[in-house]
């Protein structure tokens, strides 16, 4: 994809940002004592996007109180300064220049993909490191050349990871041989996840029976899911957004098929807006699982919901890894280097929240995907696939 936009993901958690309330404000940093290893967090720090701020600094003061109170990183306290960075590529190169500016070597940040691909084009290779917590696009860790940027990384998996797994577990797990998918042709992001579906599921065996285009605008979708059940498709892939998961599935309901279509998903089903009666029986990925069955994701969650009073988000814990990995490498390599901090981050197996990681060479973490299942009005884990 030639086109930088910002990935949907963290941008479809608005609504249930505003329905659950603000996270509440982190707890004050401890006041260093001695040397300290300065930590920039770029994220939203004002405006409407100053929740999803909150939560990023919620899971990395975690991670930073945590290394601390074990006394630190190479006996060096972890202290972290926040500068503003919104959603977009040019206040995402502004706050990086600005850290660095301030001599910081290691950033943590920004969240959505477009600010951290502008971050990372004015990362300076040796003198810098920086790790994306939540931006999924592959131009964060990989310049328009193909070159991989050598002091950047993410914690997420990038968008192609959670296509090839959910074309993995359909065809695994789910045992369906034949799919469907349902794309709105002005969503790049869609079409990406589409393509990569695709591939994965015709080369695991499996054939995609039909495939269609709607609109926001098509109140009707019967016709279409009249031919996919003729087809003799076995599930929908549909990367869309929580309000058309709901008209589609709520078209389903009342075609009653016989078998049920199951519909399979993207992140961009993560959102307060989805209705979870009316999904009942599908699947979709997510970065992060309060239920998985890691003991460190189970763990942390309760930590976390001690400390906060309210359960942890998918950019809390995604932030607690950023900085866990971070602060992990530091203390394994012995330096404060970046260029050699890179390379054993970009050797060696990490334990995070989010799931066991190891990066590949274009500093994409390895890790599994967690596949979630709506069932009952709730939303429950249901595997790890890992791609």
């Amino acid at each position: 994809m030639s086109t930088i936009y910002i990935i949907g993901l963290f941008l479809t958690l608005t609504l249930l940002a505003a329905q659950c309330g603000a996270p509440p404000t982190p707890p004050l940093p401890v006041t260093p004592a001695g040397p300290t290893i300065p930590i920039a967090l770029l994220v939203p720090n004002s405006g409407e996007l100053a929740t999803f701020g909150r939560m990023a600094q919620n899971g990395s003061l975690m991670a930073f109180d945590e290394w601390n109170n074990r006394g630190g990183v190479l006996g060096y306290r972890l202290e972290e300064t926040i500068y503003g960075a919104d959603c977009d590529f040019e206040s995402g190169r502004q706050a990086a220049q600005k850290a660095m500016a301030a001599g910081q070597r290691f950033i943590v940040g920004p969240l959505c993909s477009e600010a951290a691909i502008g971050a990372a084009t004015v990362i300076t290779p040796g003198q810098v490191l920086l790790m994306a917590p939540a931006a999924t696009h592959p131009l964060v860790t990989v310049d328009g050349q193909g070159q991989t940027r050598p002091t950047v990384f993410r914690t997420s998996y990038v968008w192609q990871w959670q296509a090839r797994a959910m074309a993995g577990f359909a065809y695994n797990t789910l045992k369906v041989k034949q799919a469907a998918i349902l794309t709105n042709p002005t969503d790049d992001y869609a079409a990406a996840l589409v393509e990569t579906f695709t591939q994965v599921f015709v080369d695991r065996g499996g054939q995609i029976v039909y495939q269609a285009a709607y609109t926001a605008n098509d109140a009707e979708l019967a016709d279409m899911l009249n031919a996919i059940n003729r087809a003799g498709a076995g599930a929908i892939y549909l990367p869309a957004e929580a309000a058309t998961v709901n008209r589609v599935a709520g078209q389903l309901e009342k075609l009653q098929f016989d078998p049920k279509l199951t519909l399979l998903g993207s992140d961009s089903w993560e959102s307060a807006e989805l209705d979870l009666a009316r999904a009942a029986g599908s699947y979709f990925p997510a970065h992060f699982a309060l239920d998985a069955p890691w003991p460190a994701a189970q763990t942390w969650a309760a930590a976390y919901k001690a400390t906060y009073a309210v359960e942890p988000t998918t950019l809390a814990a995604l932030s607690y890894d950023a900085v866990n990995l971070l602060a992990a490498a530091i203390n394994r390599t012995g330096t404060l280097e970046p260029t050699s901090i890179a390379q054993t981050l970009a050797q060696e197996r990490f334990e995070g929240v989010t799931g066991a990681i190891n990066y590949d060479s274009q500093h994409n973490p390895n890790k599994p995907v967690s596949i979630m299942y709506i069932d009952h009005g709730k939303i429950i884990w249901a595997a790890a696939v890992s791609p």
